[in-house]
């Protein structure tokens, strides 16, 4: 569907002789990385309207949106795919900010969530390896991005901001959750080779 719309945007493009078309390839590829980009942006605002719940899909996605470029993590392999999961993952996510309350046990796992973030990131997807320098950067801006979070989280909870603090938690646990299936398959893997 976004290769679709790639096609599209840059078909206009060139029509309105706006891009020649030996640039095609070019910006196919700057159009399909823009529109993977916000798509999420998108999703949640499209699903939140659909349910309701505009604010809260937007916090729940922000974190995410802002932490999973730099943490890594499961990535499905069809776009097709991934805009199915994404979407389902969404709707439980908005489901689950208006049951869960702003609780010790909330806390524990945003915290837990953000220690591991911490830890593991960058998990690195197979169809892209990082360079040296590339998981040095990654793991800096997911440090700064995480604490950033946690700060505004807690400053959140200071101003009893409870329904914001539970989305962004959400959003927190939901990008460490996604590494978990990496992570285990990398300790499977290690066993296996032993």
């Amino acid at each position: 569907m976004i290769k679709k719309y790639t096609v599209l945007v840059t078909n206009w493009l060139i029509s309105c002789n706006a891009i020649s078309e030996e640039d095609r390839e070019l910006y196919e590829y700057a159009i399909y990385s823009i529109l993977i980009t916000i798509s999420p942006l998108f999703l949640a605002t499209l699903v939140g309207i659909l349910l309701g719940a505009v604010l809260q899909s937007i916090l729940i996605i922000l974190p995410f949106f802002l932490i999973r470029k730099f943490s890594g993590g499961y990535h499905a392999k069809k776009a097709g795919i991934c805009l199915i999961y994404s979407s389902m993952l969404l709707i439980l996510c908005i489901f689950l900010s208006s049951w869960v309350k702003c609780n010790i046990l909330l806390l524990f796992l945003t915290a837990l969530s953000a220690m591991s973030l911490l830890h593991f990131s960058p998990i690195e997807n197979e169809n892209r390896l990082l360079s040296r320098e590339e998981r040095i950067c990654f793991k800096k801006v997911t440090t700064i991005i995480v604490t950033s979070i946690i700060i505004a989280e807690l400053l959140l909870l200071w101003f009893s901001m409870y329904t914001f603090v539970v989305c962004i938690s959400i959003g927190l646990i939901l990008s460490a959750s996604l590494q978990y299936p990496c992570i285990i398959g990398k300790m499977w893997n290690k066993i296996d080779q032993k």
